[in-house]
């Protein structure tokens, strides 16, 4: 059934034999929504209802393994996010997700990673990939450096494109996602590459959608996290960057 709230439903993956044994927190979730706000006060929910205690090094947190997402119609303008999220960390996500992208405080951005990765633009190699072969199902490209032994890893890791019925269709891999403090900025950042490509490509805009391996919300939000979902005017003042676990804290992923 629909939510109330925002069109957008969760529903459990899966219900073969023996599914009732597993653990919620491990039981991969889906949300489906029309738009990247609705998704994210669904994604929220989700994880506070499936979630399970866990930790990362003394900061803890309710996390989930296993989040699927779609959005049908994913736009950078979204009024849930302009009455709820923090404006600070939306334009910081978009300049990090910039050709040319550079800051001091961070071993990496996104950009650095998608237009200049080992010397290859990646993003040109998706364009002329999809250009020679529209079909084809290998316009994929990674984030990660092969053996890298940094605590701070990209938490997207994988962005792949497909135009069918010439939509194009932008999915994604994140080996982790603040839920509450950084969804939504990552999605619209994501939203903005998706239009991009579908521009360079002569193709429509299709749906957004990926896997999260661990989607969490820390503690340090939970209590805003349960006021937004109660439908209170939560604006969120971001924690993370100060409350974060040491080991990644300049991250701000």
């Amino acid at each position: 059934m629909w939510t109330k709230a925002a069109g957008a439903r969760p529903f459990p993956l899966g219900s073969g034999r023996g599914s009732e044994a597993v653990e919620s927190g491990a039981r991969p979730q889906a949300v489906r929504a029309r738009t990247i706000g609705q998704c994210w006060l669904e994604s929220i929910r989700t994880v506070l209802d499936h979630g399970e205690p866990h930790h990362d090094e003394e900061v803890g947190m309710r996390e989930m393994l296993g989040l699927v997402v779609e959005v049908a119609n994913p736009a950078e303008s979204d009024p849930v996010i302009a009455a709820h999220g923090d404006k600070t960390v939306l334009e910081r996500t978009l300049a990090k997700f910039a050709k040319g992208a550079s800051m001091p405080d961070r071993p990496f951005t996104y950009g650095e990673r998608i237009f200049a990765m080992s010397g290859v633009d990646q993003f040109e190699w998706m364009v002329d990939r999809l250009g020679r072969k529209r079909e084809t199902k290998s316009a994929t490209i990674c984030l990660l450096l092969a053996g890298s032994q940094s605590a701070q890893l990209p938490c997207l890791t994988t962005i792949d494109a497909k135009i069918r019925h010439d939509r194009l269709n932008l999915q994604f891999f994140f080996r982790s996602q603040n839920i509450f403090g950084r969804q939504y900025a990552n999605l619209v950042a994501l939203a903005r590459l998706q239009g991009e490509l579908a521009s360079r490509c002569g193709a429509s805009i299709g749906a957004l959608s990926g896997y999260v391996a661990s989607a969490h919300i820390y503690s340090f939000d939970l209590d805003d996290a349960r006021r937004i979902c109660a439908g209170e005017p939560v604006s969120i003042c971001d924690r993370y960057s100060s409350l974060s676990p040491p080991s990644v804290r300049v991250s701000g992923s």
